[in-house]
């Protein structure tokens, strides 16, 4: 991401609502989890066995779930695209 795309994600987000703010940073944080997800799930797949790779990923959920208090986050699509449509910018 260059200068000009930072600044143009920063000028988006200042003029967000605080409703819309906290919306789009599920989002965010809901697209790095799920991309930690898929890491550990192609390292299980490489080194685990499947029996090993259930007892991950079962362990793995009630981490998030249970110990953390991470539900399912969801996003309007419309804030999904607006934000691609200012990184695109």
């Amino acid at each position: 991401m260059d200068e000009r795309q930072q600044r143009l994600i920063f000028q988006w987000v200042k003029a967000l609502s605080n409703d819309r703010f906290w919306s789009w940073m599920n989002w965010v944080h809901s697209r790095a989890y799920a991309a930690a997800v898929q890491h550990y799930t192609e390292a299980a797949e490489i080194v685990l066995p499947p029996r090993l790779q259930k007892q991950l990923h079962e362990k793995a959920r009630e981490i998030r779930e249970t110990w953390d208090g991470m539900k399912t986050i969801s996003m309007e699509e419309t804030e999904a695209v607006e934000f691609e449509k200012v990184m695109k910018g």
